[in-house]
């Protein structure tokens, strides 16, 4: 008998991005799914949730002897052990608790982008190509990946022509990128 799908709660959802930075928790693969372990699409309990990239999400209901097979007890000890990882890094991560809303109120602020944000990230995950600004800016920007965090934030850059707008755009995105631990001078 099919189960039922329950939605994941946005919230929860955001809390396992959040957790996992963003990341799959078998291979390290940037935009995650969720994944219920239990195979139980209706238990959002946070215990049975696992961020997998699409690939490692299909390798996760795959059955039979050809692959290794993602068990749900090996989801499970990967994804604690990720998670332990991703705390870790966050204690050290130097990312201020307010670093999105101030990029957020920045990209409000700014005249509009020389490139649309959905157009710029499904380049990398397709998923973003039907997501709101918003959103975007809330999966992406929830790694504590410095490099990643670099790349995300020259991308903005480039995307409102910070450098290009004058020393009063620029004035504004430095402590954005400040908030993310990220110096404006590392975007060159």
């Amino acid at each position: 008998m099919a189960k039922t799908r329950v939605a994941v709660p946005e919230t929860l959802r955001l809390d396992v991005i959040g957790n996992a930075n963003n990341r799959c928790c078998v291979c390290q693969t940037p935009f995650i799914q969720i994944h219920h372990i239990d195979s139980d699409p209706s238990n959002n309990d946070p215990g049975n949730l696992a961020p997998l990239c699409p690939n490692c999400h299909n390798q996760a209901h795959v059955t039979g002897n050809i692959t290794l097979s993602l068990s749900a007890s090996r989801i499970t000890a990967l994804r604690d052990r990720w998670y332990r990882y991703c705390e870790q890094r966050k204690d050290g991560a130097g990312v201020g608790p307010n670093a999105i809303l101030k990029l957020k109120n920045f990209v409000r602020a700014s005249q509009l982008a020389e490139y649309g944000w959905a157009t710029t990230f499904a380049s990398v995950d397709l998923a973003y190509k039907s997501m709101k600004r918003d959103d975007i800016i809330d999966h992406v920007f929830a790694t504590t990946n410095r490099d990643d965090l670099v790349t995300y934030l020259a991308t903005v850059k480039q995307m409102y022509q910070v450098s290009r707008r004058g020393a009063d755009v620029v004035r504004q995105f430095e402590p954005v990128c400040h908030a993310f631990g990220i110096g404006y001078e590392e975007l060159e």
